[in-house]
């Protein structure tokens, strides 16, 4: 039985630290990948062009990868459960002055009255869903709201990071806005229950401004490790998708068998027979949207975010830093 709350670890509700702790990744880099799979096994969107007409971010965060999509002019939508996260979104992207909308939800079961050529998980949020009906039910919502030859792209830790010699570091230090941001997200000392694969990660999260005033915030998460077959088994389960591709990094086409691999990162091709699950039933749904059915729906995409998107407060922002590389990137 899933349990919905809107209750998020508390440095989900730090948007600023949680954004400053993520400033080593590349996102334009990452986008460039996205946008690459997409051309490669993607078949919806305008045909000919390669180019998805709209894309939906999950567990989105501060969304950086959807307002990169929305700056390239692709329609982006971001769903998050953290309703500090989708005010900083939304307050970044009128800061960018990008088009984006932005969903309050629960990645495992969300209604959106819109339909995507793309969705994409980044982050190893899918490290949130603890249990295998979790999984089910997030592969389900996915489904019904992506095209016919849609493709929703995942990244996740590499299961070397928890099986055997970790691939990533659970500690680096970046320069943000003149000051640096210092970060410990999980590591060796938190163990994973053998039988759940689910560990509390400890996280804390330092930021030094220029003047030298420093703030810490730390939290303890849960988090579910799954290995490659585990999910393999899972979207089989769930059905509605093939998968399309595997990476072990956004660049090079970069095998996630390869040793130099330190990314899970999944390609799934919407099947055109879905089987979505509907409280406890499961059914056959065969759906060909048009073109004039997507501009439909993108209209009451954009009346229902304009009903319930709250005034948004002024925050601070946080800056970039230089790109990344493996040795700085967590979890």
């Amino acid at each position: 039985m899933l349990v919905h709350h809107d209750r998020v670890p508390g440095i989900y509700d730090e948007p600023d630290f949680y954004e400053a702790a993520c400033a080593y990744r590349d996102v334009p880099a990452e986008v460039d990948a996205l946008l690459g799979w997409y051309r490669r096994y993607g078949g919806a969107g305008d045909p000919g062009s390669g180019v998805p007409r709209s894309v939906l971010e999950l567990a989105a965060g501060p969304a950086e990868h959807a307002r990169e999509l929305a700056r390239r002019g692709i329609d982006a939508t971001a769903l998050d459960l953290s309703a500090a996260m989708c005010t900083r979104a939304r307050q970044a992207a009128r800061a960018a002055g990008v088009r984006l909308s932005v969903v309050h939800g629960d990645m495992r079961d969300f209604a959106i009255p819109c339909e995507f050529d793309l969705a994409i998980t980044m982050l190893n949020s899918l490290c949130h869903l603890l249990t295998l009906d979790d999984m089910l039910a997030h592969l389900a919502s996915v489904a019904r709201h992506l095209a016919d030859g849609g493709l929703y792209i995942a990244e996740l830790a590499h299961p070397a990071d928890f099986l055997t010699e970790r691939r990533t570091n659970s500690e680096w230090t970046s320069e943000v806005d003149g000051g640096t941001v210092t970060v410990s997200w999980g590591g060796r000392a938190d163990v994973i229950d053998p039988v759940t694969q689910v560990t509390r990660e400890h996280v804390s999260v330092t930021h030094r401004g220029p003047d030298g005033a420093a703030r810490t915030v730390t939290d303890v998460m849960p988090n579910r490790f799954w290995t490659a077959t585990e999910l393999a088994a899972a979207i089989r389960l769930a059905g509605g998708f093939s998968v399309a591709a595997r990476y072990g990094d956004f660049g090079a086409g970069v095998p996630v068998d390869a040793p130099e691999a330190w990314r899970m990162i999944l390609v799934l091709r919407r099947t055109l027979v879905q089987w979505v699950q509907r409280g406890r039933h499961v059914g056959s749904v065969q759906r060909r949207v048009t073109l004039a059915a997507y501009r439909e729906r993108r209209a009451a995409c954009e009346a229902v975010e304009a009903r319930d998107a709250p005034e948004a407060r002024k925050a601070p922002g946080t800056g970039s830093t230089p790109d990344r590389t493996r040795e700085n990137s967590p979890r």
